[in-house]
């Protein structure tokens, strides 16, 4: 956190000297304190977010691919003019147990071409998606497993 603070402070001061680099320090260092002593923050949640910045960068990896396949699938629906859509509702419950970890999978859902989550209710979903196959491939959900591992290394 203190790191952030610290790049923040460079982003909105503008220039880089030794003043700013001392008293950009200093301010942060303050700040820092007073987040962990009257906002309770601690710095195991720092050390806990950085072990976990390997599993974001897969996760959001595997979410681009899979953003990019579906990407093309859905122009092949679009331009194929024997492909016509077949829209379905899916529901189905993955079993997250935060609700950070339950939105990150809904927008993760929606984000995918075809795919569109409709509803997020006492952690079941139900989705729209543009054809049968990715209904097929939405039960699958390649990325749920990261989103799993992200819930149980959660502070």
């Amino acid at each position: 956190m203190i790191f952030v603070l610290y790049i923040l402070w460079f982003i909105f001061n503008g220039s880089f000297s030794v003043q700013t680099f001392v008293i950009g320090f200093i301010v942060c260092c303050t700040l820092y304190f007073f987040l962990c002593r009257f906002l309770g923050y601690k710095v195991k949640n720092d050390i806990a977010s950085v072990k976990k910045i390997p599993l974001f960068i897969k996760f959001v990896v595997v979410l681009f691919y899979y953003i990019l396949i579906s990407n093309i699938s859905v122009i092949k629906i679009i331009l194929s003019p024997k492909r016509k859509p077949d829209s379905q509702i899916v529901t189905f419950n993955p079993e997250l147990k935060k609700f950070s970890t339950r939105c990150i999978l809904a927008n993760s859902i929606t984000l995918t071409p075809g795919t569109y989550t409709v509803k997020l209710e006492n952690g079941q979903y139900t989705v729209h998606t543009l054809t049968p196959e990715f209904s097929k491939e939405l039960k699958k959900l390649h990325i749920l497993k990261y989103i799993k591992k992200m819930e149980d290394n959660e502070v």
